[in-house]
């Protein structure tokens, strides 16, 4: 009876450490937040590395301690295309905040601080997307359109505008492959060619958000915003709109968005 006892006491010591995360770190990776749904993404370090367990349950709460709700996060890895055999990725899930101001996230011994905006300063889910008339193969080179290599020409031979009048569901992707201040540039750029090739009638339209791609790789301090980054009031990271046939945001990722999170929006 006595090895029974020790035996259960040891088993759930072993179950109980493994659920505990000590030295937390919490990476936020959406931070254009507003009041009502919102994508939620996020990365976790502690004594082991970064964290890439199945799902987590964290904490939210805001200002003041109220309102606080707990929520189950779903990890999404990153491709692993060069069998690195890594398995990074973000955890994400759809998040509904009932009052603007600072909130924080908690998981462990860690926590993090954000901000809740009244409005995001980019477009929203069932805004409409703007004519942007954005540059394409047929006004110059494509090295004059991305910062990164290798480039896929079909990427960049579709302006915006010119979709939004033929009625087909389309996505916008905005980054600098080469100069993105988002992590996740790379596992994205991998995720938009493997579905330009699983669905090859589907207009993908990358933006690169620098007007000047060739002059930077001498000189990044000679940077160009890319006007067109502003009509959808995007920052410089890395983000990824789903425009419906009616020309309507129907999912907005700021960060990673995985080919079946994409999937979801496209089928």
């Amino acid at each position: 009876m006595k090895i029974y006892i020790l035996l259960i006491s040891f088993v759930s010591l072993f179950l109980f450490s493994c659920s505990t995360h000590e030295n937390v770190q919490i990476f936020i990776a959406t931070e254009d937040l507003q009041l009502g749904t919102n994508r939620f993404s996020v990365a976790f370090a502690d004594t082991n590395g970064l964290v890439n367990e199945e799902s987590l349950e964290v904490s939210f709460s805001g200002a003041g301690g109220y309102p606080k709700f707990k929520k189950e996060l779903i990890f999404v890895p990153f491709p692993d295309y060069y069998d690195a055999g890594l398995n990074n990725g973000l955890y994400t899930e759809i998040i509904e905040f009932e009052k603007s101001g600072e909130w924080k996230i908690s998981l462990g011994d860690g926590d993090a601080s954000f901000s809740v905006k009244e409005i995001s300063e980019s477009l929203r889910v069932g805004d409409r997307a703007p004519a942007s008339n954005n540059l394409t193969i047929d006004d110059t080179s494509i090295e004059n359109l991305s910062t990164g290599t290798p480039l896929n020409d079909s990427f960049y031979k579709n302006k915006v505008s010119e979709l939004l009048k033929v009625n087909e569901l389309f996505i916008v992707s905005f980054m600098s492959p080469a100069f993105c201040i988002d992590p996740t540039c790379g596992p994205q750029i991998d995720t938009l060619y493997e579905l330009g090739d699983k669905y090859r009638s589907l207009p993908i339209v990358h933006i690169e958000t620098y007007l000047n791609p060739v002059e930077l790789k001498n000189d990044f301090d000679k940077k160009k915003i890319n006007p067109v980054i502003r009509e959808w009031g995007v920052d410089e990271g890395q983000w990824l709109y789903v425009v419906s046939k009616s020309g309507m945001i129907i999912a907005k990722f700021q960060g990673y968005a995985s080919l079946e999170q994409i999937e979801e929006y496209i089928n």
